[in-house]
């Protein structure tokens, strides 16, 4: 771990907000299927430029980053624009689960997880906030126990109880059909 990222873990443990996210490292397959969770029908699209677009959240920009700054109503922004936002969000998500891991999980810093384990924590840290990680759901991706996260703690979205279908069927293919991804568990193929 270089030092600016320890001096950005120590200060989100001590209660702080870094400076700037550093960079966490995201593969291309990651940032394509967070871009298909987050935005799939480029909502706002059009120009060749992001604007606002209204959700059950608020007014959201890109992909689903909430709209602070009123100019971006007028001027809207690039789809790398767009990306950065993702990637800095997205590093910001995986910091703050590396210092709630450090006080939760010490014996599991994010860092030495299975990349798959990584990334559905940061997908799931992501979308619900890292306090909010089901200690169950949370145990099981961290022991890599793909059959127990599939069959007792199932990754279902259901924010405010209503399920969030486009998340979920994300999720399914990427990680329980492979169609985007590595199946978490391959499917047997039966032979006649």
């Amino acid at each position: 771990m270089n030092l600016k990222r320890l001096f950005i873990l120590l200060l989100l443990v001590a209660g702080g907000s870094p400076l700037s996210a550093t960079d966490f490292e995201i593969s291309g397959e990651f940032l394509a299927y967070m871009k298909a969770v987050t935005n799939p029908h480029d909502f706002g699209r059009k120009d060749g430029r992001y604007h606002p677009y209204s959700t059950r959240y608020g007014r959201r920009i890109g992909y689903a980053r909430a709209v602070t700054d009123k100019s971006l109503y007028t001027r809207g922004e690039t789809r790398a624009e767009a990306e950065q936002h993702l990637r800095h969000a997205l590093s910001t998500t995986a910091l703050a689960l590396e210092a709630w891991l450090a006080r939760k999980h010490p014996d599991s810093p994010l860092d030495s997880l299975d990349p798959r384990a990584r990334e559905i924590l940061v997908d799931r840290a992501f979308t619900d906030g890292v306090e909010n990680l089901p200690p169950a759901f949370c145990a099981a991706v961290l022991r890599a126990d793909w059959a127990t996260l599939l069959d007792e703690h199932l990754y279902v979205r259901a924010p405010e109880g209503w399920p969030d279908t486009t998340q979920n069927h994300a999720f399914g293919l990427r990680w329980i059909y492979g169609e985007t991804g590595t199946p978490l568990r391959p499917l047997k193929k039966t032979t006649r």
